[in-house]
């Protein structure tokens, strides 16, 4: 017990080892306090120090587990199943296979026995845990998995049973997830005949199945997609009890108990209770969208006019932040019907300009300048940001060139109105702007935020109202280039000259980057307002300038007139990457400021590619080393934009036998970064698809001589991709 709490502050991987190997003597002690202690002590170990446990220690703890949940006391094979969890959410199927038949039946026995609810919650966690980490090495398994599991679900009619019954939902959602909708189709029919009681009644403020319910009818909508249809209405009406919730007349609390109401919140009458029940359904709405696609539309009107009230309403951050997100998807739907003649476009006008109107004409009734507060910053970002999202997702199309002025000189304003001071951040977080960090997950799955990101400030509204322009730029290019464009190329001529603070230069820079991305050749005839600040820029000591005067200098390099200047960019790119990157790719960026620096070299290396792919006849006998500097810095490991772009923009060199990259010299680095690219955070399910083709066009006769000395992982990963291409074949 007491090696279990101090093990999460040990750093050297061999005490760790240590701990590991001295509990490990003690899960087959004769006491059954002992054992149980020790399986607790091994599953603590196992979220604390994850993966490197996992990785090292697995084949030792997995067969002792086994041994575990056949104990014949109930605690300690709770326990037991306790610590498979906590160790089998970072195991692959290649870890778990030796000992899978065992551990589910096993598994299975304990949860059909019924000892004890704890040991039936751990065993169905298990279950999960190995469905979801074996995938398609499930299937076999299911027949008699799902059967067991519905009946726990309808034998568990008392109160107490409530967490049990929830916990079987997740768990045949997440089976039926794995094995897919025509395996799962007829038992998910039962599966939803059962919840949706549930769904018509609510559920108490209490009660331990609210969150698993909306997890599992989350994952069943996924799975089904639009056969999930007739589930939609009943499950909307529940949605829409739970969104009509407001704030009571009197906020104050019967128990005068002020913990258990956020201080923020006593505003709305509303407890946190309540908001989470409101975000979780917001979240399930968003589930819908994306299951029923065009055939959404039917339920537009109707949730809809549930959600306009919320935009008016004071709400906390997060949730707040959660009605924008469900409006751009409503937004994306309403435009997928429509372009497939299920819903007249004018339904989709008229959602956006009742979407706006109501947003931007409550981020013009905020104060303004010095009375400008870290709430109503936050507010006001949240809108801007939702606005930005809803236009995106619309689509072009949407709004009439006097509604696309208005909405700019909107922009303008409430940019000239935030007042730009030397003590505000430069930048507005890693995590608030384009182009922001890959973050490490934490134990739950969710994203870590770094633990020096700063507050919302005026500098990340000023951000996200650029953002707004970029998506009023993409929903209507022509009238933006007409009536909008010369306003805001002044503002950037202005932004980003020398004399000007940091804060305001990397604000330029940041628009600029996304004119040019957005507009391309439209943008050229201001390129003398910013192009040569950019090239300057590149070398700053700011390195959130540098990442953006860098992006800004790639994306021109597609226009012809860039072969101009295009010796001058990869000479800048040179000096950048000759100071920093070896130290690039050798260390690790942790703390905020060495990411910032490494967003700005992946910005300058993804530049250098695509300065090389359009103007490299510009660099003579040097073109060679240019390439060449290019494929030794990647694959990008940090900034999400560039590195997904620098992946895909080699995959199609590769796709199309460019001459420089597939030469025979080349090829072994070429497939070295293609292997760290596939399967990664860093890669989309579509491109790691391409990258097994490219691959795979090689020959495996001729990978086998190209990758013999790859290193085994990256012998696995290039199996992996030939597997994968010969399952489609």
């Amino acid at each position: 017990m007491a090696l279990a709490q101090v093990v999460e502050h040990l750093e050297e991987e061999a005490w760790v080892d240590q701990c590991v190997e001295f509990i490990v003597q003690h899960l087959g002690h004769a006491h059954p306090r002992v054992r149980y202690a020790a399986f607790w002590a091994i599953a603590q170990v196992c979220y604390d120090q994850a993966p490197d446990v996992q990785t090292s220690h697995h084949e030792t703890l997995l067969p002792a587990i086994v041994t575990g949940l056949d104990d014949a006391n109930v605690r300690v094979a709770t326990s037991a199943a306790n610590a498979f969890a906590a160790l089998g959410e970072e195991l692959d199927s290649q870890d778990i296979e030796p000992q899978m038949d065992d551990l589910l039946m096993r598994l299975f026995n304990r949860l059909h026995a019924g000892e004890s609810q704890a040991l039936q919650e751990q065993c169905l966690s298990g279950i999960a845990v190995i469905a979801e980490s074996s995938e398609e090495l499930f299937v076999p398994y299911y027949s008699h998995a799902v059967p067991m599991l519905k009946q726990v679900i309808s034998k568990c009619t008392k109160e107490e049973q409530r967490s049990l019954q929830g916990k079987a939902f997740e768990c045949v959602s997440l089976i039926g997830s794995v094995v897919g909708k025509e395996t799962f189709l007829p038992d998910a029919c039962e599966i939803m005949a059962a919840m949706m009681p549930l769904a018509k009644d609510g559920f108490a403020a209490d009660d331990p199945r609210r969150e698993s319910f909306h997890e599992a009818a989350s994952k069943i909508a996924a799975t089904l997609g639009k056969d999930f249809k007739p589930y939609a209405e009943m499950l909307l009406s529940s949605i829409f009890n739970v969104l009509k919730q407001r704030p009571a007349e009197n906020p104050e609390e019967d128990d005068d108990d002020d913990d258990s109401v956020d201080e923020n919140l006593q505003l709305l009458g509303l407890r946190t209770t309540v908001l989470d029940e409101m975000e979780e359904a917001l979240e399930l709405t968003d589930t819908l969208v994306q299951a029923l696609e065009e055939e959404f539309c039917q339920f537009l009107p109707s949730t809809c006019q549930n959600l306009l009230p919320l935009l008016g309403m004071r709400l906390s951050e997060s949730l707040r932040g959660q009605v924008f997100k469900t409006w751009e998807a409503l937004a994306g739907c309403a435009r997928g019907a429509a372009s497939k003649g299920c819903l007249d476009v004018g339904v989709l006008q008229e959602l956006v300009a009742e979407f706006l109107k109501r947003t931007v004409g409550a981020m013009m009734s905020l104060p303004k300048g010095e009375e400008l507060t870290e709430s109503t910053c936050t507010t006001l970002q949240v809108q801007a940001s939702g606005c930005a999202g809803v236009l995106r997702k619309a689509g072009e199309g949407v709004l009439t060139r006097e509604g696309v002025k208005d909405i700019a000189s909107v922009v303008a304003q409430l940019l000239d109105g935030i007042p730009c001071t030397s003590d505000m951040p430069s930048e507005p977080g890693l995590l608030r702007r384009r182009g922001g960090p890959v973050m490490e997950d934490d134990s739950d799955g969710d994203e870590m935020e770094p633990e020096d990101e700063p507050p919302v400030s005026a500098q990340s509204v000023r951000f996200s109202l650029c953002d707004m322009i970029g998506a009023l730029m993409r929903a209507s290019c022509e009238d933006f280039v007409e009536v909008v464009l010369p306003t805001f190329m002044e503002l950037v001529k202005t932004l980003v000259r020398p004399d000007r603070q940091e804060q305001d230069r990397c604000l330029g820079f940041y628009l600029a980057d996304d004119i040019v991305a957005c507009l391309g050749v439209k943008s050229v005839p201001y390129w003398n307002g910013f192009m040569n600040e950019a090239l300057t820029a590149m070398l700053d000591k700011s390195p959130v300038i540098r990442q953006f005067a860098a992006s800004t200098i790639g994306n021109a390099a597609s226009q012809p007139i860039f072969a101009q200047v295009a010796p001058a960019a990869a000479a800048q790119v040179q000096k950048v990457l000759q100071k920093q990157g070896e130290r690039h790719r050798r260390r690790r960026a942790v703390k905020v400021d060495a990411k910032q620096s490494a967003l700005a070299v992946d910005a300058c290396i993804r530049a250098l590619g695509q300065i090389c792919e359009h103007h490299d006849s510009q660099f003579g006998a040097d073109a060679g080393a240019a390439w060449s500097m290019w494929l030794s810095s990647l694959p990008l490991k940090y900034n999400v934009d560039a590195g997904k772009a620098a992946n895909a923009q080699l995959v199609e060199l590769v796709v199309r036998n460019h001459p420089v990259i597939t030469a025979p010299e080349r090829l072994p680095a070429v497939l070295t970064v293609l292997t760290e690219i596939y399967k990664s955070k860093l890669s989309t399910s579509e491109l790691d698809s391409q990258i097994a083709k490219a691959v795979s066009s090689l020959g495996e006769e001729h990978l086998r001589t190209l990758c013999g000395g790859f290193k085994e992982k990256q012998q696995k990963k290039m199996e992996q991709m030939l597997k994968t291409t010969r399952a489609g074949a």
